[in-house]
Formats: structure tokens, sequence, C-alpha cells
């Protein structure tokens, strides 16, 4: 008897087992929510045959159509960390080649001269990424520039960002641009987004890699049927000269769209990437055309009167510590001639000590 009741009970849980995966079964069928179908996962923002890479071309030469002849041009690394100045050679060499005088403004910090009396002597200025901040007085001093006729390039891209941290910055990447250019380029009626673009569709070897158009036929497009952008931000604001190619996105966004790289406002061109300076990006479709055109409009204003700005310095904001090749002399830091120390002010004016905290 013992055994014949353990055996019924047996059955019986065996019944109850059987009869529970009956009825789950029947209620995951019978239910509104079923499985997803593999099709539907197959969306075709994540269907690899819909991503193409198209590697650009690297040929052609960096070259200039104006004659540079007597023109000064400043590039500034007081307000920027760490700039590859081997990685701008080509730039120099082919600004001095053709009769500019490339600088580099190393700031009153690192012994050389204030900015805006570098600007009285330049025709031309160049911020690659800005990372210390400017004071009123610099902000004021390159509004004169450009007013009297001085040309203003603006380089950016997002915080020490590079995708393979082959830029100009360092390689850490960031969601944000480098906020000291906010208010440079404000003043100039144009603005960076935050955030990167990026396109799955079409790019060169790199979804980060953004191919972009001129939008029209001028001095600075001549040329360019099509450029490659690397780590790049969009440009607001100016006339929209170059435009990424559709189904960019911006990773702050989401959104598709054709933003704009590059933007002209009077004498000022601001460009959404460093890298396109770079020799390791210069020649990749049609760079090189698009950087020759950027010389071009460097050395083809007209600044009136030469000594503009005569606003006085507040002093720059980058901390001490000397960078490597700067030099121990007053004055810029020639590219890549060393001169002469200028004169030193006979009634130097003691000014106050900015810190360097970087802007929240």
């Amino acid at each position: 008897m013992a055994g014949t009741g353990t055996v019924a009970r047996a059955g019986f849980f065996i019944a109850v087992v059987v009869l529970a995966v009956v009825v789950g079964t029947a209620a995951m069928g019978g239910g509104s929510q079923s499985a997803p179908d593999v099709a539907q996962l197959n969306a075709a923002s994540f269907n690899s045959d819909e991503a193409v890479a198209t590697p650009a071309d690297e040929s052609g030469d960096l070259s200039m159509s104006a004659d540079a002849s007597g023109k000064v041009v400043v590039v500034d690394i007081a307000h920027a960390g760490d700039i590859d100045r081997e990685a701008l050679t080509p730039l120099v060499s082919t600004l001095t080649e053709n009769g500019a005088t490339v600088r580099y403004h190393v700031g009153e910090r690192q012994n050389g001269r204030p900015l805006n009396e570098s600007l009285r002597s330049a025709d031309a200025f160049v911020v690659l990424g800005a990372e210390q901040r400017y004071t009123e007085s610099q902000l004021n001093g390159l509004a004169a520039f450009s007013d009297a006729g001085g040309r203003v390039l603006l380089l950016n891209e997002p915080s020490q960002a590079s995708p393979a941290g082959l830029g100009l910055l360092s390689p850490v990447a960031s969601d944000s641009v480098t906020k000291p250019m906010a208010p440079l380029a404000s003043q100039y009626g144009l603005a960076y987004g935050n955030g990167y673009l990026y396109n799955m569709h079409e790019y060169d070897t790199n979804y980060r890699n953004v191919y972009a158009t001129p939008t029209s036929d001028t001095a600075l497009t001549e040329g360019v049927d099509r450029a490659v952008f690397y780590a790049a931000v969009p440009v607001e604001g100016g006339d929209a000269v170059v435009t990424a190619t559709e189904q960019t996105t911006l990773s702050q966004t989401r959104r598709q769209d054709t933003y704009g790289v590059v933007a002209r406002s009077g004498n000022v061109v601001a460009v959404g990437d460093t890298n396109v300076l770079t020799q390791e990006f210069l020649y990749r479709a049609d760079n090189e055309r698009l950087v020759g055109n950027l010389l071009d409009f460097l050395v083809t204003g007209e600044k009136s009167p030469a000594d503009a700005p005569q606003t006085a310095d507040s002093g720059d904001s980058r901390p001490g510590g000397a960078l490597p090749g700067a030099g121990t002399g007053g004055g810029d830091v020639p590219a890549p001639a060393p001169e002469p120390a200028p004169e030193p002010d006979s009634t130097p004016t003691p000014e106050p000590t900015e810190t360097s905290t970087p802007d929240e």
C-alpha cells in the first residue's frame, strides 16, 4: 500500500507539471505580446549593407593662387594646449614659399608679445581650437583687427578630440566643443554646435570621417568637389560655404541634416575641424584645394589702418611654463626662422594676474 501511494503521488506531480507547461505555452501564444521577429531587428539603420565606406583619394599638391608677399600671418598657440606644429608644416611652408611671414603667438607669459601688439603688425590671425579663454581686451582687439580688414581663420573640433589621436589637440574624445571659442566666434555672428558629426551611410573609412560639399561657387570653394572632415563639429551662423552631405548626424541630437562645416562672416571664416590643415589628412579628396583657398583668403585682405588694434591687452590667460620651441626672447616665435626680440616698452605698466581656470 505504501508503494502504491508513492506511485500515485508521483503520477499526480508529473500531471501537474505537464499541465503547467501546456497552460504556460498557450498563454504565451495567445497574448497580445509576441517575441520580435528577426526581420524586425534588421532595420536599415543597423544594416551593414546600408553603410558604404568609400576611402577618399589621396593626391594633389597644396598651392596658392594669391601673392602673399609682405603679408604676416600669426598662428595663436598661446590659447591652445598641445598644437602639433610639425603637423602644420605644409601650411607654413606654402605660405612662406609664396612670400608671407608666419609667426607663432606664444603669449606674454611665455616671454612673448601681448596679443594686441602682435595683431598690429599682422595681416591675418589663425586660431586652432583655443583651450584658454580670451580676455575682454583681446576680444575687443580681435574685433578691431577684423573691422580694419585683417583676416581671421577659426578652426575648432570636439574638445580635445581626434578620431585616432591625429589632430592638432590631444586624443581624448568628447561631445563638447572647446568653450573658449564661443565668445570669440559669437562676436562675428558665428557659433560651433556641441557634439560631433557622423554618417553611418557614406564615410571615409570611419563613420566620423564625414564628406562635405560646397553650397555654391565662391573663392573658398574653387576647385572643391568634395572634402573630408575627420573630427567635425557643425558651424552655425554666417554664410555656409561647405556643408556635410545628406544623412550626416549630430551626436547630441541624433538628427540628420546637411550641417555647415565651413562658414564665412565678412573677414572671418570658421571651420568645424582642425585636421584638414594637417599633413595626415591634407591630401584626402579635395582637402588640399580647400586649404589652398583658405590660405588665399588669409593673405588677400587689406588691413587699414595698419596699426589696428590700438587697445592694450589685459594679459594672456595661458598658465606659465615654456612651450617646446617657444624660444626665450620677447615677441612672437617666427616659423621657421628666428627673429630678433622686439624692443621692450619704455614705460611698462603692471598688469593684474589672471587665473587659468577653465570655463565652467
